[in-house]
C-alpha cells in the first residue's frame, strides 16, 4: 500500500518545476524585457519568472495579488498563463508608481483580461489596511453560503500573493500580506542578498529584519526555500 505524501512532500512538489509548461518566454513578456533594457530598469531573471509561473499554475489560485508590478514583466508571464484557462482568477496588480499604472492597464487589455485583472495604483501597505478593514466587516458574509461579500478593494481573501518590491519595503509588505491570505494561501518572494563585506549599516539592518521575520514566523508558517541559478525563491504558507 502506497503511503500518503507528507505535508512537507506536498509543499516541495508545489514549489517544483513544471516540465509540462513551456520553457520559452511568452512573446509579450519578451518584448517587455527588451523595453526594460532600454529604460535601464531591472526585473526578475528568467528562471525566477518561470518558476513563479510554474508554481502559480500548479497552485491554481482563484485570487492573486502581485505587489510591485513595475511595467509588467512578471504580470505578462502570469496573464499569458492564466488567459488560456477556462476559469480566470481575480487578479490585482499593485504598483504605487502612477506612471506605470497606464502601462499595466494596457497590458491587461492586450490579454483581454480587463474583466478579471485590475490595477491598484497605491502603496501595498495602504491597500492592505483597506483589505483588512473589509475582511473584518465582511467576516459573516465570507463564512456564509447564503450571503455574498461585495466590492472588495482587491482580490481577497488571497490564494496567491507575490511580492517584488526591493529590500527596503519587502519585510513590511510581507507582514502586511499575511492577514490577507486565504486558508491555503501562498506567498512568494525572492530572498534578499546577503550583505557583502563593506555593506552599509542600512543594508545590514534590512537583512537583519529579514532574518528576524524568518525566525519570528517559523512556528506558525511553513517556509520553503527554492535555490535557483541566480536567486532563491521563498514560499510562505500557514501550517
Amino acid at each position: 500500500m502506497d503511503t500518503l505524501p507528507t505535508e512537507r512532500d506536498a509543499f516541495a512538489w508545489l514549489l517544483s518545476e513544471d516540465s509540462d509548461l513551456s520553457v520559452e518566454e511568452p512573446k509579450i513578456a519578451a518584448a517587455i524585457n527588451e523595453q526594460l533594457s532600454h529604460m535601464e530598469l531591472k526585473s526578475l531573471d528568467f528562471e525566477s519568472l518561470r518558476r513563479i509561473r510554474d508554481i502559480a499554475i500548479r497552485h491554481n489560485p482563484k485570487t492573486i495579488i502581485e505587489v510591485g508590478g513595475g511595467i509588467g514583466h512578471l504580470s505578462a508571464w502570469l496573464l499569458d498563463a492564466f488567459s488560456s484557462k477556462s476559469k480566470f482568477p481575480k487578479y490585482t496588480i499593485v504598483e504605487s508608481g502612477n506612471k506605470f499604472a497606464a502601462i499595466l492597464l494596457r497590458l491587461t487589455q492586450r490579454f483581454d483580461a480587463s474583466e478579471w485583472a485590475n490595477i491598484s495604483a497605491m502603496s501595498f501597505q495602504e491597500l492592505a489596511a483597506e483589505c483588512n478593514a473589509w475582511l473584518i466587516s465582511n467576516k459573516t458574509s465570507l463564512n456564509s453560503d447564503s450571503k455574498e461579500a461585495i466590492n472588495p478593494p482587491a482580490a481577497i481573501p488571497t490564494d496567491l500573493i507575490i511580492i517584488d518590491v526591493g529590500d527596503e519595503e519587502q519585510v513590511e509588505c510581507i507582514q502586511s500580506a499575511f492577514p490577507l491570505l486565504s486558508k491555503n494561501g501562498l506567498l512568494l518572494t525572492i530572498e534578499p542578498n546577503v550583505p557583502f563585506e563593506g555593506a552599509s549599516e542600512k543594508e545590514a539592518d534590512l537583512f537583519q529584519s529579514w532574518m528576524d521575520l524568518i525566525r519570528d514566523i517559523q512556528e506558525n508558517i511553513r517556509i520553503g526555500f527554492v535555490p535557483l541559478e541566480k536567486t532563491t525563491l521563498v514560499a510562505f504558507m500557514s501550517k
